[in-house]
């Protein structure tokens, strides 16, 4: 890929960040709309602001790609296709976007708006890269978990654009696999409103006997990353062939996206001119760290997965918000004047704002208003200065730590840059004819060949006192004021002893780049197709809403931790679930025939994420679990769904991580080719009862079990007791016990870990339950039930199949046998989903 191709990406959160990202030389923006985004709680941008920011950007060369990537309800995909269809009018130039329904809509009623797959579609192999180029995706952005090793395959092995994040907030969780935050807190990351649970204060505890893990003492926000900092591996990401290199932040303020703007613009300028140098190292200025820094960070930065796992050392355990930059700790106090003293590690000035970590959740702060060296006050004082700061409240005392959370000086100069000073220009050249008895005629041209000519309205006349210059024509058409242009070569052609007011030049120009600002934006304006609406129709309309949907139900069964010494065969289910795991093993394989022999329908759980090991041992092992008698596969995710052999060979069953929302993603699942799919576990009952029948594709639901709540390539039993960071390997501590994670509140959280790819899935405390919900289950249209399996006994497992399958066969009538059963349950904690509250 050619180096001067290389997008820099900038999130515009606000009108101000959007003005601070392009101003600070991104060359798109990506921003959301009010709704349908996954920063809900931005500010974002109303159809009249979009219009305004796609206008600015444009006429400045600066692309601007929409962020609708959130899951939708089929009441919602009406109101997502209006509100697209403004932007797409005002000429955005992509769509980022989550929902598969939403999708199918789009590449029918916009087929020509590129489309970017966003980063919560989970994609981190060449396998899901080439079914959404199959499907009309222009550009994946590729989950945040893959090494620079990896994405280079990914690059040399399709046409797709690759976008990649490359500074700013981490999430523990593989995004678009996170129900942490939805179901403990019903705000859904899926939906855009995460609560950000994971960087709450957990324990790591040993199940068996009740010992807590720590790594010495580092705090107990064991699942809170350090930020993403790629900026001194950008040469490598550049190489790897990244397209676009994306910077997090639509929740942060101007300052922020203004000065990690313009340092990665920096450093990829200096790339550029740099690339054909040879022997010329790439290095980062200490200063520019520095600056990264203080504008946000948690504990420091990482390099994230892009070098691979470091364990502990990605991990922000201290604390989960901005850092700052450390100033020192504290020599003393004085609780009646609020002054502390210390010998500063950094500067600081007045305006800067600190904060002192004493141990609280809370840290006293404030904004530096008194400052003073040797009894002197002072603006400003110099690292090694010992210093007092005034009116610093709270409870504060000797040794405590002291950050500088916020650099006066520095935001200043990033929020100038939107100050209305404009500092980027779109360079142009001009000719200005000023001929004797003609109209004076300006032409004006941009890089990209628009040009545009203008004619004046005065003839030049003879000058009686003082004749015009070359020099007083340049002065005035220099004057390009808070328009987006600058000119770089002017050339004049004055015929002698001529005189012209000066206004005439300046309404020229005006005219001129005013008619130029508007042939820039041309091109991005479009229309609708003459059949928008019928094609619109068509699309939202499914046949069979109409079908009776009190219907037989089967059921299913999920093992997600198999025990090799458990008779699965006497379950009585009518379909179950294995891991791929457990049929890498020899007995794994030979209780298919048992289960065979019992009725039982078997299928291989091939779970959401299957980087590394997993994708290998697919391709290896795979044919020959499925000669093995086996009758199709759950498939977890979009990668497998691009092969061909298993797809035309095998039953395929999508499972609840692909995030099916809605009667167009059922559709869209059916035409690439599923037999099955899990319906998501954020629909509400109703939502279930309203969505499509469509025969080509079953519909199932989750009714028992311990909810998945993320699967993180971050394992904290690795990384906490097993004593894995970026120096030393895993002890492989999984192998020895099984963990939990505690919060604040004594709930426990089991930790499971893959052990073929060290990765780790972590379960909801509660068991989710629906025994007197079964009846409006079957009601609803859904045509197998699943049980979900972790730590039950055999005769556990047997009671609660006996107990669903009467309930699905003779309704809350027979659930009186099973009432000690379901108080047991429900004496552990249980919860209800997400059926009758939704998100």
């Amino acid at each position: 890929m050619s180096l001067d191709r290389v997008e820099l990406l900038a999130p515009s959160g606000d009108w101000e960040a959007f003005l601070a990202a392009v101003e600070n030389g991104a060359d798109a923006v990506y921003l959301g709309g009010k709704l349908f985004n996954a920063r809900q709680f931005a500010s974002n941008f109303d159809g009249e602001r979009l219009r305004e920011a796609i206008r600015y950007a444009h006429v400045r060369g600066v692309s601007v790609y929409l962020t609708m990537n959130t899951l939708m309800s089929d009441e919602e995909l009406s109101e997502g296709v209006l509100f697209l269809k403004e932007a797409y009018l005002a000429g955005v130039d992509g769509l980022i976007v989550q929902d598969l329904g939403f999708v199918r809509l789009v590449r029918s009623l916009f087929p020509d708006l590129p489309l970017h797959a966003s980063t919560q579609m989970t994609i981190y192999n060449i396998d899901g890269v080439k079914i959404l180029e199959r499907i009309g995706f222009e550009r994946v952005v590729l989950a945040r978990e893959l090494s620079l090793e990896e994405i280079r395959d990914i690059t040399q092995n399709t046409s797709a654009e690759i976008e990649v994040f490359v500074h700013g907030a981490l999430c523990i969780s593989y995004s678009g696999q996170c129900l942490m935050s939805s179901i403990i807190g019903g705000r859904s990351g899926n939906r855009g409103k995460c609560a950000q649970p994971c960087r709450l204060p957990f324990e790591l505890v040993e199940k068996e006997s009740g010992k807590v893990k720590n790594i010495g003492y580092k705090g107990s926000y064991i699942m809170s990353p350090k930020d993403l900092c790629s900026i001194q591996i950008l040469d490598r990401l550049v190489e790897a062939g990244v397209k676009s290199l994306k910077i997090e932040g639509r929740m942060k303020g101007p300052e922020y996206v203004g000065i990690v703007s313009r340092t990665y613009r920096k450093y990829l300028d200096r790339l550029i001119s740099e690339h054909k140098k040879s022997g010329r190292q790439y290095s980062v200025e200490d200063k520019d760290i520095k600056e990264l820094t203080q504008v946000f960070n948690r504990g420091g930065f990482s390099k994230g997965y892009l070098e691979g796992k470091t364990g502990s050392s990605m991990m922000s355990y201290e604390k989960p918000k901005n850092w700052g930059i450390y100033l020192g700790n504290i020599i003393s106090y004085d609780r009646a004047s609020m002054a502390l003293k210390l010998v500063l590690k950094t500067d600081i000035s007045m305006g800067d704002g600190i904060e002192v970590w004493n141990g609280e959740e809370q840290s006293p702060g404030t904004v530096v208003t008194g400052l003073e060296v040797n009894g002197r006050r002072v603006e400003n004082a110099k690292a090694g200065e010992m210093v007092s700061i005034r009116s610093v409240k709270g409870n504060i005392s000797k040794d405590n730590k002291v950050y500088k959370t916020s650099d006066k000086r520095l935001n200043s100069d990033a929020l100038e840059t939107i100050s209305g000073k404009f500092y980027r220009k779109v360079p142009i050249n001009g000719t200005l004819y000023v001929k004797k008895n003609e109209l004076a005629v300006l032409t004006v041209k941009d890089m990209m060949g628009n040009y545009i000519t203008v004619n004046g309205t005065v003839i030049p006349e003879e000058a009686v006192n003082r004749p015009l210059t070359k020099e007083r024509i340049l002065e005035q058409l220099n004057k390009t004021g808070q328009t987006p242009f600058e000119f770089t070569d002017v050339e004049i052609v004055l015929d002698e002893n001529l005189s012209m007011p000066i206004s005439e030049i300046n309404n020229i120009r005006r005219s001129a780049l005013e008619q130029l600002e508007t042939k820039r934006i041309t091109p991005y304006s479009r229309k609708l197709s003459d059949d928008f609406d019928e094609k619109q129709k068509s699309l939202m309309y499914f046949p069979g809403n109409s079908r009776n949907k009190d219907r037989k139900l089967s059921i299913s069964a999920c093992i997600y931790k198999f025990n090799d010494k458990i008779n699965y065969w006497n379950l009585g289910v009518d379909r179950i679930y294995l891991p791929f795991g457990a049929l890498l093993t020899q007995k794994g394989r030979e209780i298919v025939p048992n289960l065979k022999g019992k009725g039982m329908e078997v299928y291989i759980y091939i779970p959401s994420i299957t980087r590394g090991n997993y994708d290998n041992l697919i391709k290896s092992e795979l044919d020959e679990m499925l000669d093995a008698g086996i009758d199709g596969l759950l498939v977890g995710n979009m990668g497998l769904l691009g092969q061909e052999k298993y797809m035309s060979q095998f039953n395929i069953v999508g499972d609840y991580s692909l995030n099916c929302f809605n009667s167009s993603s059922i559709k869209q699942l059916a035409e690439l080719g599923l037999n099955g799919i899990t319906l998501s576990l954020e629909l509400t009952l109703s939502q279930i009862k309203n969505l499509a029948d469509i025969p080509e594709i079953a519909k199932e639901v989750v009714v028992y079990g311990r909810i998945p709540l993320m699967t993180s390539e971050y394992c904290p039993v690795g990384s906490i007791a097993g004593g894995f960071d970026s120096k030393t390997k895993c002890s492989g501590a999984c192998q020895k016990s099984e963990y939990y994670l505690k919060d604040r509140m004594g709930a426990q959280f089991p930790v499971v870990c893959d052990r073929i790819d060290c990765r780790s899935t972590i379960f909801n405390t509660n068991v989710l339950l629906l025994e007197e919900g079964i009846d409006k289950i079957k009601k609803a249209g859904v045509d197998m039930i699943r049980l979900n399996f972790t730590d039950e006994t055999s005769d556990e497992m047997t009671e609660i199949v006996n107990m669903h399958r009467a309930l699905a066969d003779l309704g809350n009538e027979a659930l009186n046998p099973y009432r000690g059963l379901v108080e047991r349950i429900k004496k552990h904690g249980f919860t209800k989903g997400h059926y009758f509250r939704g998100v």
